[in-house]
């Protein structure tokens, strides 16, 4: 396995997100968008990393213990950036494309959650890193449920982010996206209807306008693997300190199914956000206020998990 480093590194220069790069980005669009959603006065790096033959791109930004973040079903790394160097010296921030995904390889197949925990167990192994606190938004949420119970011995904490330990159903026609409907209607209206009916337009409109560059056949096959994903009951497996957050106004992932997968995890403390289902693209702030606050408890707390204890509240 071997580290290819782009030799890109976005410094946003004010508040205009102007950005610069020591090489020409392989997309434009997505580069254009990652600057945009920079924080001013942060330094990320863009890698691509070789997975025995599969490469994957990777955000990266600060110093410290790994967290790594995993995006869902229809968005990539770049809703990270705001997040990735926000933690640092205490926390190094990665944020992967998942195969198929933005700037990574698109392989034939592979498209699954299982797959994609096993590319991400590769990738730790690749950046020699042995544990990680994951954060994993809606289909990351389950990926990282599955990698944690397969490989526990990886895992230093878990945040799972409006997501189910059961089979999300999010549209009817998965099964045939491409006939009779095009896979960019189905995502539109995932989309749309994850945000609350009275959701600004500005919210989400930078999700649709990355529609177009996903791949068909990606969406379909990780839609249909959400859809028979199952780990109910498992997760008391999960003994490491874990944060669930919730929206109040999510339909798809709902609080309900949050405080389910609180109760099987020992320990586990629940936040729930007057937002839906995307609550980072809704209360950005409020989203890094929490996670910061968790990954300060786990700084403070060397203890083992066995001395958290639940706790749930809600945030406006």
């Amino acid at each position: 396995m071997r580290l290819m480093t782009i030799l890109l590194t976005l410094s946003v220069l004010g508040a205009s997100g102007c950005a610069e790069s020591t090489q020409p980005a392989r997309n434009n669009r997505t580069q254009q968008a990652l600057a945009e959603s920079m924080p001013p006065g942060h330094l990320f790096q863009r890698h691509m990393i070789d997975l025995n033959g599969l490469t994957l791109s990777v955000l990266e930004a600060g110093n410290g213990d790994p967290v790594i973040f995993v995006h869902g079903v229809v968005t990539t790394s770049n809703i990270f950036p705001q997040y990735v160097s926000a933690f640092s010296p205490d926390f190094r921030g990665i944020a992967v494309d998942l195969r198929g995904y933005g700037d990574s390889e698109k392989p034939p197949s592979g498209f699954t959650i299982e797959q994609f925990s096993k590319d991400l167990i590769t990738l730790a192994d690749t950046l020699k890193i042995d544990r990680a606190v994951w954060v994993g938004v809606s289909m990351g949420g389950m990926i990282l449920q599955r990698l944690a119970l397969d490989h526990p011995e990886r895992v230093r904490a878990l945040v799972l982010v409006s997501t189910t330990d059961g089979a999300m159903i999010l549209d009817d026609d998965i099964p045939t996206i491409g006939a009779p409907r095009d896979y960019r209607e189905v995502s539109k209206d995932m989309i749309v209807e994850s945000f609350p009916p009275d959701a600004p337009a500005q919210t989400y409109r930078p999700l649709l306008e990355r529609i177009p560059t996903w791949n068909a056949t990606v969406i379909r096959e990780a839609l249909t693997s959400m859809s028979q994903f199952n780990v109910h009951g498992q997760l008391s497996r999960i003994t490491v300190p874990t944060l669930v957050m919730v929206g109040a106004k999510d339909g798809v992932a709902t609080p309900t199914i949050a405080k389910g997968i609180q109760a099987q995890i020992h320990g586990a403390q629940l936040v729930e956000f007057d937002t839906g289902h995307f609550m980072m693209a809704e209360d950005p702030d409020q989203f890094r206020t929490v996670l910061g606050d968790f990954l300060k408890q786990l700084t403070r707390q060397p203890a083992p998990h066995g001395s958290w204890r639940h706790a749930s509240w809600r945030v406006a």
